[in-house]
């Protein structure tokens, strides 16, 4: 992979009211994947990964992203208004994937006997090039209305190409109120919405998958390791392809808050907030050609394989509380320590998220993928002057959700993400996990006469996860992995770093 980034930032003061601020990025990014060896690609869900990769892959990009915003004050008013181009963007893929094809079994059982549920294989010219094209712009007002009142208006509107969605303002508003002159204790809150971007993705699979030009075929319950032994082409079975909804939307979500600030001290500050997120059309995807539940696993359309409908129907709930206190406390310590109580369910895991059963959605509305309810996040430094600094970064949280499924395809959609009956998305929870990281610096003056303005040597011992915890990760809800239940991966063990840095 290659990665090349230009730069540039400028601030113009125009008059004593008006201020100008510029950025622009232009960027090359680059990234093969080869595979290293030939053959078909095994897949044994939630058990093993063998064979050949079948990965080849280029992604290329050449973008720019841009950020224009003028500042004007006048009286109680600071206004603002700009324009933003988050991305805006060549994007080349030369997709070669599954060339030779994957075969994917259900457990260890069915592949000892050689039945796998699905085999996919790809055909035709995997190569596409388009635009991503994302635009941007707002206004805002931030008025003092007192001195113990400030408001904060806005309005950003969004854009996007290929979704055909036009009308996407986003209104916000928030405010700070002091409750009386000499208070120490302020009342905040606000309200706004925030609209979505689909990323490249979709629209690559959107271009590539037409059923035309790069052909995708998905054959369930084929023959093994041949799926062609018994006079069956690819050119006979049906093209698997990917749309959008004809109803498709930009996604948007509603956040909300209020809270209360107070001084605590003469350097620290104590907040407890409530915050909440309604998310609205989120994307998700749907094979809208699946066999139905009472069939005889024919699908509707016989000269159409899988057709993954891209859309916006979606929806998420969250809602959290949170304690916090920042600033310096005590004589040598200064940081920030959080609490939050939270809650988030939702019923899609994302634009290439599948449900369970594409019929019948009922059963996908639970704990987002994301949903932890309990969380301590403690950042912060003890700095005991010329003698040492210590920084401390604690992270604790409770475990996140995952899924009971049978690891079988028995509604033949060509994927084996079936939920035993009765189980809804999301009802089996994972471990709690903790990460303490430590850093203890000391600085030496190596010209006293000089003190700060002279040369320096700063020393450092950093250490990542010091206490060496096991916070394992990838639990299995595969009932029919021999790894049900458990763990497949953990987040890095203790690392330890030494500095040194000179300054003159």
């Amino acid at each position: 992979m290659r990665e090349d980034e230009i730069i540039l930032n400028h601030r113009t003061t125009l008059t004593s009211r008006l201020v100008n601020q510029f950025r622009l990025l232009l960027g090359r990014y680059s990234a093969p994947t080869t595979s290293l060896e030939p053959g078909p690609k095994i897949v044994v869900a939630d058990a093993f990964v063998s064979g050949g990769a079948q990965a080849d892959l280029l992604r290329t990009e050449h973008h720019f992203t841009l950020t224009e915003m003028l500042s004007y004050s006048r009286g109680r008013h600071l206004f603002k208004l700009g324009i933003n181009v988050p991305d805006w963007s060549r994007r080349g893929i030369e997709d070669d994937t599954n060339a030779e094809g994957t075969f994917s079994f259900s457990s260890l059982q069915d592949y000892a006997q050689g039945r796998p549920y699905a085999f996919v294989v790809q055909r035709g010219n995997g190569h596409v090039v388009f635009l991503e094209k994302v635009l941007g712009a707002f206004v805002q007002d931030e008025i003092r209305v007192g001195p113990r009142l400030a408001l904060s208006v806005g309005l950003r509107y969004d854009w996007q190409n290929y979704f055909h969605d036009n009308d996407n303002f986003a209104p916000r508003f928030s405010f700070a109120y002091r409750l009386g002159k000499t208070s120490r204790t302020v009342l905040r809150g606000g309200a706004g919405l925030f609209y979505d971007r689909s990323g490249p993705q979709p629209i690559a699979d959107i271009l590539r998958f037409d059923g035309e030009r790069f052909r995708r075929y998905v054959i369930t319950n084929p023959s093994y390791p041949d799926p062609f032994s018994q006079g069956l082409a690819p050119s006979a079975t049906p093209v698997s392809a990917v749309r959008l909804s004809p109803d498709v939307q930009i996604p948007y979500s509603l956040h909300f808050s209020t809270g209360v600030e107070r001084q605590v001290g003469k350097r620290a500050t104590m907040t407890l907030a409530y915050t909440g997120v309604r998310g609205f059309h989120l994307f998700r995807s749907r094979d809208v050609n699946a066999p139905p539940p009472a069939g005889d696993a024919a699908r509707p359309d016989p000269s159409v394989g899988v057709l993954r409908q891209i859309e916006s129907a979606g929806r998420l709930r969250s809602d959290a509380l949170e304690v916090g206190l920042r600033g310096k406390v005590g004589r040598f310590f200064t940081g920030m320590a959080q609490y939050t109580l939270g809650w988030s369910q939702n019923d899609t895991g994302g634009v290439s998220y599948f449900p369970a059963d594409n019929y019948d959605l009922s059963g996908e509305w639970g704990r987002a993928d994301f949903d932890q309810r309990h969380r301590l996040n403690l950042l912060g430094t003890i700095d005991a002057g010329r003698k040492f600094k210590l920084g401390i970064a604690l992270s604790v949280a409770s475990g996140k959700p995952y899924s009971l499924t049978t690891g079988r395809d028995d509604n033949h959609d060509g994927l084996a993400n079936d939920r035993v009956p009765g189980a809804g998305r999301n009802t089996l929870q994972g471990p709690s996990h903790s990460v303490l990281d430590l850093r203890l610096s000391r600085e030496l003056l190596l010209d006293r006469s000089r003190g700060d303005k002279g040369p320096a040597l700063t020393l450092g011992l950093d250490g990542f996860n010091v206490l060496n915890r096991a916070n394992y990760a990838g639990f299995v809800g595969n009932i029919s992995s021999p790894f049900f239940g458990r763990a497949v991966s953990a987040n890095p063990p203790r690392k330890l770093q030494v500095s040194a840095r000179f300054k003159f």
